[in-house]
């Protein structure tokens, strides 16, 4: 049964999702879906979860809220304007120079 045992909800980003996958595929074989996400995450993931979450504790100290934080961790855009789209859904409006600092944030955990 989906969700048996489940303790607590919370939104991770793909990384992390990746990890407790693996975790779940060492006790043993995963089921269809997992499968499936095992192998997407595995081939789109950008980052470590570790460095997930280093980066998601940087967006946030932005004023950049979990869940979008979540998705630039996932989706690591590679400019201002990909950045600006996924910023849309806050409620907050960010300046130009806090935009800057964020896409600084990507481009250290993204190498570039």
């Amino acid at each position: 049964m989906i969700g048996k045992g489940q303790e607590q909800k919370r939104p991770v980003t793909s990384a992390e999702a990746l990890e407790v996958l693996e975790d779940r595929k060492k006790e043993g074989e995963l089921g269809y879906e997992q499968k499936l996400a095992y192998e997407h995450m595995g081939k789109f993931n950008k980052l470590s979860a570790g460095e997930a979450r280093k980066m998601m504790k940087e967006l946030e100290e932005y004023g950049v809220g979990e869940a979008v934080a979540i998705k630039i961790c996932d989706i690591m855009p590679i400019d201002v304007a990909q950045l600006k789209q996924i910023l849309v859904k806050t409620k907050k409006s960010f300046e130009e120079d806090e935009i800057g600092k964020i896409m600084g944030v990507v481009q250290a955990h993204s190498g570039k």
